[in-house]
């Protein structure tokens, strides 16, 4: 299927409130929640062939895309334009925050992790700048005695930092490389009670992004990892701080990609 294709049915368009309120009660219980079984096939193949071309063009090794430029394009697009999903988004941020959020903007993240420069990305533990991250698994390494990069939480770790200061100094000091040494240390995994989420492409999973810790293990470098991410609500987008934020975010992946 291209990628301006229509899909026979829209995605989750059986989703309705009951889904989002189970939903909640998950990630505020264990961290996540999960909608099973609805990505289908004609998102993922289309998705996958993208990635294997694109890791052609760049020696196998990692790439990400990031701001709404590209997904009107993908065939990702059918998540991030479906009526259900803006639906799970709004109630999940809305249960959260007792409110509506600033705006309706969702930020959709490709990551492929792959080669030599994928295991830069790797134990890179962090918070999102936004209340609900949605993660939906395109390539998940599957061989046996395969690593398979599970995505690991601390779950619910802080609150939601109010003054976007406070947040953006927090996130400087707990993702240093120092603190993300510490928190992939199986002591403190083991004490502080980090959870590994394995990842099925077809699920869709939630958490809160900017209250849980949260990174994915290793892969080999001959595997290809690859997750899409919409982020939702960002308490802090009309802050003058969001500029240090998003420069630093972006110094970050320069180094990484040296």
């Amino acid at each position: 299927m291209m990628a301006n294709q229509p899909l026979d049915h829209e995605l989750l368009a059986s989703v309705d409130m009951t889904d989002v309120e189970n939903l909640y009660v998950s990630i505020n219980q264990k961290g996540f929640g999960v909608l099973h079984n609805v990505v289908p096939d004609s998102v993922l193949m289309p998705t996958r062939e993208y990635i294997t071309h694109e890791l052609d063009k760049r020696g196998g090794q990692y790439f990400g895309l990031g701001g709404q430029d590209w997904i009107g394009h993908s065939p990702l697009n059918a998540i991030f334009s479906a009526r259900g999903f803006h639906m799970v988004l709004d109630g999940l941020y809305q249960r959260a925050m007792h409110g509506e959020p600033p705006s309706q903007r969702i930020l959709p993240v490709l990551r492929v992790l792959a080669g030599t420069h994928g295991l830069r990305h790797a134990n890179r533990f962090h918070y999102d700048s936004y209340i609900v991250t949605a993660l939906v698994p395109i390539l998940i390494p599957n061989r046996p005695d395969e690593p398979r990069g599970h995505l690991v939480m601390y779950p619910n770790m802080r609150n939601v930092r109010g003054p976007a200061a406070v947040n953006i100094l927090e996130k400087a000091v707990v993702e240093s490389g120092a603190a993300c040494r510490l928190w992939r240390s199986p002591t403190v995994q083991r004490w502080l009670g980090a959870k590994p989420v394995p990842l099925e492409p077809g699920n869709i999973y939630f958490f809160w992004g900017m209250r849980s810790l949260h990174a994915n293990e290793a892969c080999l470098p001959t595997s290809i990892r690859s997750t899409a991410l919409f982020h939702y609500g960002d308490p802090h987008e009309n802050s003058v701080f969001k500029q240090l934020s998003q420069a630093r975010a972006r110094a970050s992946l320069r180094r990484l990609a040296k």
